[in-house]
């Protein structure tokens, strides 16, 4: 993830100071890339091939926010964040394919589904930082919120209830301050995201 991230400080001589430890709140915002989906039909079905069975989707794109708290600590440089995103992944080339003893015949459809992650946890600034470049780990649990759609031609489906999902995920990245009020972050973060939807066409 690619943050602007607004954070700065100067002494009394005006010299820049690129981090300020002792600020308590930040706010970034910052655009989101997933690389891959993988959506399951059927997790709650006692048939192991049905639950396991799953389609292959292309990444998307999405958009989000995050506010930091630190705690000042004074042994370890650590802070507590608050994140929400929202995500849409679309994939048009689908195939079902259905066979009747000789005959086969292909269908395109169409899988979106949209996610909006509310995610807490911790990240640790590693000893190895400095006053401007920054390496952190870190990770917590979220709650998931979404919806899906598959559209077959002229038909689509309906979301008739909804179910949010939990998850843990664990997070690593790096931060570089190019200006006194300006930071760079590039942030991978692995995450088992899921939501439960029942729907018709």
């Amino acid at each position: 993830m690619l943050s602007p991230y607004f954070l700065y400080a100067q002494n009394s001589k005006d010299e820049i100071i690129h981090y300020n430890g002792n600020s308590k709140f930040t706010l970034k915002v910052f655009a989101s890339y997933v690389s891959s989906a993988e959506l399951h039909n059927n997790i709650k079905s006692s048939i192991s091939f049905i639950r396991d069975a799953s389609i292959e989707l292309n990444g998307g794109y999405g958009y989000g926010a995050e506010v930091t708290f630190n705690p000042g600590f004074s042994i370890f440089d650590v802070v507590f964040y608050f994140s929400s995103e929202y995500l849409k992944v679309k994939d048009d080339e689908l195939i079902l394919r259905f066979e009747n003893d000789s005959a086969a015949n292909v269908v395109r459809f169409t899988e979106e589904y949209k996610l909006i992650p509310l995610e807490g946890g911790i990240k640790w600034y590693l000893p190895v930082s400095t006053d401007r470049f920054k390496i952190f780990i870190g990770g917590g649990a979220g709650l998931y919120l979404g919806s899906r759609n598959r559209l077959v031609g002229p038909l689509y489906t309906t979301n008739l209830n909804k179910k949010a999902g939990y998850s843990m995920n664990v997070l690593a990245g790096l931060e570089y301050f190019v200006e006194r009020n300006l930071s760079l972050d590039f942030e991978f973060k692995f995450r088992e995201a899921f939501f439960e939807i029942n729907g018709q066409v």
